[in-house]
């Protein structure tokens, strides 16, 4: 805990002073990034104590070897660039992806990407990277049906429920509701691992200030740290051999699609497998079989808040995934919601439905471009709002009556049809592991994002009239920075005496 509060510590001291104690805080986080291959380690081949140990999950999961998942961390970027990082929950933030162990450590992390890029983008890039994610062979990784099963990965089954409990009367009545439901209570564990990072670093949550290559390293630290504490514990294999680099940065190559359907299905019929053998053994201990689901009735189609909903959902996923070249969707991203939306909704839905639809959605987003491109009207970023006085909101419909339904009240997905017809799309080019810092490279000089503060007050000297005043503060400036310096210094003592019990004791 202690590390934890001297490198927050040393972080938000450069809110508010100088130059050179940011760059003794640039010190402390390069230092601590040197550490990853001393807590950052690849899980190795044994069956995780967590699922060997629990009838629930053995034999079942025997070859898995932890959890992976993605968290949205908080951005500051320069405003040419904020829609490539505007999440669909609204904000601009960073999508961090991250592998996990059973034990809640992190075995792989990938910070940087921004937030309006799919997670199943992401993972392909994770897969992709010369010194990316490597699976062992035949094990594999939990992860939700976002990223989509494939080699090395085992996601839940689309449309089967599994938020209920296993011992109930309520408990799963088919062998994928039961798979679901095991899936997720083992899966769970990466999300009490990002709750606890966040909980831990409360830098995470606040309003970053620093460039964004720092916010990005900023993340990468506080994953070795968590990863430190956690093996504080005696019972820990901490210093049982270390995280060794591959020798060779060998790039894997990029499967055809044929590959990718002959790989998924591969992996569809392992889970099958292991959904069968669940099931058997579950029925064969007499544990309740629940009665089968309600067949829905066929209704005529037309066009719900909720069919759009789940219209500009899916389409929204389909854009972040790379599928929307040419501001055209692909026909397998169309043909998904087609897919979708006849069998939630019980209805006829094809493709002719869901391509005039779109058209629809587009003149509406054409039209509240227009309408906020005009002076006379405010925008109300977090309700989504378009804001007028009753003069102007009369003007505008009697000119336009098409402007009316825009006026005055949030309009519903706002975000998710930025993504469907508009233009900014994630690039991935901040994205940033372990791997790629430079850690040799001794050039630290990096600066916060805003320095309007110090640079106003810089202004202010240059400018006084006073040579009195000019050495005044000057001299009180060094002395604040003399200050801080022995903070830092006396920070970093701590930590490299408390490193060297640690690893060298």
């Amino acid at each position: 805990m202690s590390y934890r509060f001297h490198f927050c510590k040393t972080f938000s001291i450069s809110r508010s002073s100088s130059r050179i104690s940011f760059l003794f805080a640039r010190v402390v986080l390069r230092a601590i990034l040197k550490l990853y291959k001393l807590v950052i380690r690849l899980p190795d081949e044994s069956i995780p104590s967590e699922i060997r140990n629990n009838p629930r999950f053995y034999p079942y999961f025997k070859d898995c070897i932890g959890a992976l998942d993605g968290t949205h961390v908080r951005a500051s970027v320069p405003l040419n660039i904020q829609g490539r990082f505007r999440s669909r929950k609204g904000g601009t933030t960073q999508n961090v992806l991250a592998a996990i162990t059973f034990d809640l450590k992190f075995s792989y992390v990938l910070a940087g990407w921004e937030g309006s890029a799919h997670d199943s983008r992401i993972l392909s890039n994770v897969l992709s990277r010369p010194r990316g994610l490597r699976i062992p062979e035949g094990k594999y990784y939990l992860a939700d049906a976002g990223y989509g099963i494939r080699n090395g990965f085992i996601t839940p089954y689309h449309g089967v429920q599994y938020h209920l409990k296993e011992f109930s009367a309520q408990g799963p009545e088919n062998a994928k509701e039961l798979f679901n439901l095991r899936h997720s209570s083992l899966r769970i564990t990466i999300e009490r691992v990002f709750g606890i990072l966040k909980k831990r670093f409360r830098v995470l949550d606040a309003e970053p200030f620093w460039n964004f290559q720092t916010q990005v390293d900023i993340i990468l630290a506080c994953c070795i740290i968590h990863n430190h504490i956690m093996g504080v514990d005696p019972s820990d294999l901490l210093n049982q051999g270390l995280y060794e680099e591959p020798e060779s940065d060998l790039i894997i190559s990029t499967l055809t699609e044929r590959e990718e359907r002959e790989e998924a299905r591969e992996w569809s019929a392992k889970r099958d497998e292991i959904v069968q053998t669940m099931w058997t053994d579950y029925m064969a201990r007499n544990i309740r079989m629940g009665k089968g689901n309600k067949e829905g009735t066929s209704k005529q189609f037309r066009w719900t808040k909720s069919m759009e909903h789940l219209f500009l959902e899916i389409l929204a996923e389909e854009a972040q995934k790379g599928n929307k070249p040419s501001n055209t969707f692909k026909a397998v991203s169309i043909n998904r919601v087609v897919e979708a939306i006849s069998e939630k909704f019980q209805v006829q839905c094809d493709v002719k439905h869901v391509e005039n639809h779109l058209r629809t959605v587009k003149k509406q987003w054409q039209i509240i471009c227009t309408i906020r491109g005009e002076s006379s009207f405010g925008w109300d970023d977090n309700m989504k709002m378009i804001a007028c006085d009753r003069a102007t909101y009369d003007a505008a419909v009697m000119a336009h009556k098409k402007y009316e339904p825009f006026f005055n009240q949030s309009i519903d997905h706002y975000d998710e049809m930025a993504l469907v017809v508009g233009k900014d799309m994630a690039t991935g080019s901040f994205a940033r592991t372990f791997a790629d810092i430079n850690l040799d490279d001794d050039n630290i000089d990096s600066v916060p994002i805003d320095c309007e503060n110090e640079a106003t007050e810089e202004v202010r000297t240059n400018v006084s009239s006073s040579g009195t005043s000019k050495h005044k503060r000057k001299k009180a400036q060094e002395s604040v920075n003399d200050e801080q310096i022995k903070f830092v210094g006396k920070q970093l003592g701590k930590i490299a005496s408390a490193l060297e019990q640690i690893y060298c004791g």
